[in-house]
């Protein structure tokens, strides 16, 4: 359906054509009527229409100053005036701005005006069919263009031919790369949420296409002769500059600006902009971009949607598992308590310590797997896993997070659906008291815990309650209280640096000799031997832990 707006200060006018003319017969439909010709202009430069029937004689904008202020906004529609007037002077007006057609109200009836959309549709559809043509054309050449000048830009990143001239200069005529300037300076733009914008552009093709269309239309108005060289997830601008000195130029700041805006309002997608050393074409160019490239593992600490300025840094190779165990048990702690503010808060405040010391990449994704993983599994011991209305939660794949900030994201989003499933399963009638009862456990998991302590906090009958939490939870309490006590002495032990004197004291119980008791009866194995077997497992295979 072709979208019709329509323009006449005559209501009776405006009724005639809305009620009597069978618009969706002929392929076209009524987008709006507007007896207001400055209303009807500020709700079109919003909204696309396909064609607008004006009249001509109208106050405040008369039909040709209307047509003449959305053909300023690039308005691809065609045009029909009504008019009043039969003279010379409004049909000239009329055949500059291009309309369609041009009919006087006296003559103006069901049949003409039907007889009109007959016409206009067969024009219509002729045009569109031409326009997808050409611009299927225009993405055949483009596309295939933007992959030659990938691959030319790789090879000069693999240091071939790039001193070779004449290499060069064919290179720049097949694909119309002009290098006019002495001086460049380089950017590596970086698109945000990659997989998201795939996802929504389905190729990556289609996606390097429409920035590239946005980016062009941008530059074109503000500096000529810039070249644009797509990667995967990432592209190159290269501004030219008319001088050799090396200080920031305002005006890239500023193109980069309008660019991230407006990939951001057309496309609903951000990038994130590392500005490059200013060099010259011959000599440094090519290593300034080189530069941007070998540093690209920065980038997981800019925000995204940001615009920075390249600065060397080496990255942390030190493992980030300090004070590991105490904020998973303090995070679960708070999350037992369904404080999500507070969860915010404390995790907010342990991440930024986590990103002040700028671990590498790769160490900052692996603490934030075991992370999730040991959240989860503390969550699940509060929550019964019988339960069928257990949230099944699929890890995020961690490594495909670009930066900082989405990990971030990441792991309170999963903190948060955790949460909202320990809301739910407290609701549950049958489950109350025991949700209360492992609560109790979990916050308080460094104290001897008895069946009639948590019998006599939830005001229940010891035997009620013993029979309800293993008709409820599949467990005893007491299996559930050593099961929970044992999985945290595991930990403590891959983790931390504690004795087991420390770890027995840690854990509530009475004696060093009642916890290797209870630790061999349940690992079948003692806590120096399974320190022991995870000391050795690590030597052989550093890469399994994080």
């Amino acid at each position: 359906m072709y979208k019709v707006a329509l323009v006449d200060d005559d209501v009776l006018v405006l009724e005639f054509m809305e009620k009597m003319i069978p618009w969706n017969q002929y392929g076209f439909e009524v987008l709006g009527s507007f007896k207001d010709s400055v209303v009807a202009y500020e709700h079109l430069k919003q909204h696309p229409y396909d064609v607008l029937i004006t009249d001509i004689g109208m106050p405040r904008l008369n039909g040709i100053e209307l047509i003449s202020l959305l053909r300023k906004n690039d308005m691809d529609t065609f045009k029909i005036i009504l008019s009043c007037h039969d003279e010379f002077y409004y049909a000239q007006q009329a055949l500059k701005l291009e309309v369609f057609d041009y009919i006087l109200k006296e003559s103006m009836d069901q049949e003409n005006i039907v007889d009109l959309l007959k016409r206009l549709k067969v024009t219509i559809d002729k045009k569109r069919q031409t326009v997808n043509k050409t611009n299927k054309i225009e993405y055949f050449l483009k596309q295939n263009n933007m992959k030659l000048k990938t691959q030319f830009i790789e090879k000069l990143m693999e240091d071939k031919y790039a001193n070779d001239d004449v290499w060069l200069r064919e290179q720049g005529e097949l694909l119309g790369m002009k290098f006019s300037s002495e001086h460049y300076t380089p950017i590596l733009c970086f698109i945000d949420k990659h997989a998201d914008a795939i996802t929504k552009f389905e190729k990556e093709p289609l996606l390097q296409f429409s920035i590239d269309n946005i980016i062009s239309e941008t530059l074109k108005k503000i500096q000529k002769d810039v070249q644009i060289f797509y990667l995967k997830q990432k592209f190159y601008i290269i501004f030219p500059h008319d001088n050799q000195v090396n200080e920031v130029d305002p005006m890239i700041e500023r193109a980069l600006r309008e660019i991230h805006i407006k990939l951001e309002s057309y496309l609903k997608i951000t990038i994130t902009s590392v500005i490059g050393k200013r060099s010259p074409l011959r000599k440094g160019l090519v290593e300034s971009m080189r530069e941007l490239l070998h540093n690209e593992v920065q980038r997981f600490y800019y925000s995204n949607c940001s615009i920075q300025y390249l600065k060397m840094e080496t990255l942390c190779d030190q493992p980030a598992a300090q004070n590991y165990m105490k904020i998973v048990q303090e995070t679960t702690k708070l999350m037992i308590q369904e404080d999500e503010q507070q969860v915010e808060v404390y995790l907010k405040e342990q991440l930024s310590k986590l990103k002040q010391k700028r671990h590498q990449p790769p160490i900052v994704q692996d603490w934030a797997i075991k992370f999730i993983l040991d959240i989860k599994l503390n969550i699940q011991a509060l929550a019964n896993l019988e339960d069928k209305n257990f949230i099944t939660m699929t890890d995020k794949i961690v490594d495909q997070l670009e930066t900082f900030e989405q990990l971030e994201e990441m792991i309170f989003n999963t903190c948060k659906l955790l949460m909202s499933h320990l809301e739910s399963i407290h609701k549950l009638p049958h489950n109350s008291e025991v949700v209360k009862a492992q609560k109790f456990v979990l916050t308080r998991i460094n104290q001897k815990i008895t069946l009639s302590d948590v019998a006599n906090y939830l005001h229940l009958n010891p035997s009620y309650f013993s029979r309800l939490f293993k008709k409820v939870t599949g467990e005893s309490f007491v299996e559930y209280v050593t099961r929970v006590k044992m999985e945290r002495a595991k930990e403590m032990l891959d983790i931390t640096g504690k004795t087991i004197d420390q770890i027995s004291f840690d854990l509530g119980f009475d004696s060093k000799s009642y916890f290797l008791k209870v630790f061999k009866k349940f690992y079948g194995m003692p806590p120096r031997a399974y320190k022991y077997k995870e000391v050795q497992i690590n030597k052989l295979f550093p890469t399994l832990k994080s």
